[in-house]
């Protein structure tokens, strides 16, 4: 995949894959913080893979678990919504020191969000039934909202790489564009022309029109008015709103130009113009006889009464010129090499958002607007807009007033706020009669605040971890304390035991302190697992095949070489007697063994 490679991954970095299902980027950037480290050793790297749907996160854990990898931690979040961890915000009164992170933030985010996928027609042909453009048009506002999170999660210095399968500009350029827009000299578009010279690649557009049921839209005063809260500002290339003038007696003129698009065989555009002035009155007292009506009909199109006298004009549609530097952006398209569709942005952040009081988000940012009216007066209309009608619909409809760093800190308390009191009314409706009971199970589930999910807990039982220790012969070089994580708080039925590493512990620790903001449905790597035996063992764990690679290295009791033979006789033959081993010796170093787990090697140099 190519969206990773442009990452620039160090084996020091903190990374999240904002919408990681079904797992193959993840994979990649895995491959990428452990191909410079030898068997045993863990990279500082972290990977955070995010996606909003369990059963796809359960597809992403069987695709990474392949990797056998310590580095990697699973999350079920919306990305747009994406819980940032922050001490000084959660707990102000706690102790903090300054050698452990006091913040969740990234070195590297790659933000591949979800797409009308109309670039991969190619192996999946049955995008050509299901397509329409109202995919790409629906999914713009979701698209920046993801890829505003993941700048707000992103260190100064980091990279993000925004990416999809589509090659519609509503989904690419135009995110971008509101994303630099939105940032202002915080976020820089780089130029990575330079970097994999080999793959072939075509700049980033600078105009482009927008597509709405039946018409080209050239900017977005040529959006009907009713179709507004569908079509917004920053699917244009200037980003710019036009607003509707206003007169004294409460009444609104609106010019409607509805252009009406056929694309001919040879790609010409056949284009109809329909200018009509509508007279509306806010008392709803205006004159039937002399007021237009505009009705929508099946086929989605426009009618005007019979009273209507205008003509249909056909015009040229004048499409905006984007400032931005979007000719960086890189379009990669099929035909060039044989490939997939990818659209590539890759953006740094040069300094912290910069903090805007005037524009804020609403609790109901997800609302329509269709039922809220400019208030006019003295027949002029009004530059400004009260901060309680402004809604995510048009975010950056002035340049000046720019969605930053205040929206997603707010959004961390609102989501905080949110889930408390989901979980209050979980909790209430199983234990309702009993008040004295629900405040007790509120508070034995500190470690398991989101439901239907297992708790993260450190594994500290230090006599299982002694006989682990001693039974094994694991070198003091491999420090199990402070690593070991279970899904279980009972320590006495402790079914499997997972190894995390330094980064991931980090992360686990601030996790803890700012009240389980993460919902962590996979973790670590499976080091040790529980095992019943009949006569007793010295050790009631067993090693695990995934963690075996990890804990190689650092064992010195319970292993075995043996010689090709032996080794295919025990591959072939469920029970072998000592004696009946081919290599004697080999037979008397399996019976001094103790009853057990233990690890059988081929010897260097020999094949099966």
């Amino acid at each position: 995949m190519v969206p990773p490679l442009f990452l620039n991954v160090q084996p020091d970095h903190h990374i999240l894959d904002m919408c990681a299902a079904p797992g193959s980027k993840t994979f990649q950037l895995l491959e990428m913080i452990h191909q410079s480290t030898k068997p045993g050793v863990l990279p500082t790297a972290m990977v955070v893979a995010n996606d909003v749907d369990v059963q796809r996160c359960n597809l992403l854990i069987h695709q990474t678990k392949r990797m056998c990898t310590a580095n990697l931690l699973v999350t079920n979040h919306e990305a747009q919504n994406f819980p940032g961890c922050s001490l000084a915000k959660f707990c102000p009164e706690a102790y903090i020191d300054e050698s452990k992170p006091q913040r969740l933030e990234f070195d590297r985010i790659l933000c591949d969000v979800p797409c009308s996928g109309d670039g991969t027609v190619r192996k999946a042909p049955d995008m050509w039934r299901t397509w329409n453009i109202g995919m790409g048009n629906g999914l713009h506002r979701l698209q920046v909202e993801i890829a505003m999170r993941g700048i707000a999660l992103l260190k100064v210095g980091g990279r993000m790489v925004y990416s999809t399968c589509s090659m519609n500009p509503v989904e690419n350029e135009a995110v971008v564009g509101e994303i630099l827009r939105r940032c202002g000299d915080s976020v820089e578009l780089l130029d990575v022309s330079n970097e994999l010279p080999e793959l072939i690649r075509r700049p980033g557009l600078s105009t482009w029109k927008v597509r709405d049921r039946a018409s080209w839209l050239g900017s977005h005063k040529d959006v009907l008015h009713y179709r507004k809260n569908a079509i917004l500002p920053s699917m244009f290339p200037s980003g710019k709103a036009t607003t509707d003038s206003c007169t004294a007696g409460g009444s609104v003129e609106v010019n409607i130009d509805a252009v009406d698009a056929d694309m001919s065989e040879s790609g010409g555009i056949v284009e109809g113009k329909q200018e009509t002035k509508i007279a509306t009155d806010d008392s709803n007292n205006g004159d039937n006889g002399k007021t237009e009506e505009i009705e929508q009909d099946e086929s989605e199109s426009v009618k005007v009464s019979r009273g209507s006298n205008e003509k249909t004009d056909s015009t040229s549609i004048v499409t905006e010129h984007s400032n931005l530097p979007l000719h960086r952006c890189m379009r990669i398209i099929p035909h060039d090499q044989n490939s997939g569709a990818f659209f590539i942005a890759v953006l740094q952040k040069l300094s912290p958002l910069n903090e805007s009081p005037v524009v804020e988000v609403m609790k109901g940012e997800h609302s329509t607007s269709k039922d809220k009216a400019l208030k006019c007066s003295n027949g002029q209309g009004s530059d400004k807009v009260p901060a309680e009608e402004i809604s995510v619909q048009q975010p950056g409809v002035d340049d000046s007033h720019v969605l930053v760093e205040q929206q997603n800190r707010d959004m961390d308390a609102e989501i905080s706020k949110d889930r408390s009191s989901e979980e209050a009314k979980v909790i209430a409706g199983e234990v309702q009669n009993d008040q004295a009971t629900r405040r007790d199970k509120r508070k034995t589930q500190n470690q398991g605040r989101w439901r239907g999910v297992d708790p993260v807990i450190f594994f500290k039982d230090e006599a299982t971890i002694r006989s682990i220790v001693s039974f094994y012969g694991i070198k003091d070089s491999f420090t199990l304390e402070g690593h070991l994580v279970t899904r279980n708080p009972d320590t006495n039925h402790v079914k499997r035991i997972y190894y995390v590493s330094k980064s991931v512990t980090e992360v686990l620790d601030l996790n803890v302190k700012v009240g389980e903001r993460l919902k962590i449905t996979s973790l670590g790597l499976k080091i040790f697992e529980r095992q019943s035996s009949k006569e007793g063992s010295p050790c009631t764990f067993r090693l695990s095949s995934e963690g075996l690679p990890l804990l190689l290295p650092y064992i010195t009791k319970q292993i075995l070489y043996a010689s090709a033979i032996d080794f295919q006789h025990l591959l072939q033959y469920r029970i072998i007697k000592f004696p009946d081993f081919v290599d004697a010796k080999f037979g008397e170093q399996a019976s001094a063994l103790l009853q057990g787990c233990c690890v059988v090697i081929l010897r260097e140099g020999m094949r099966i």
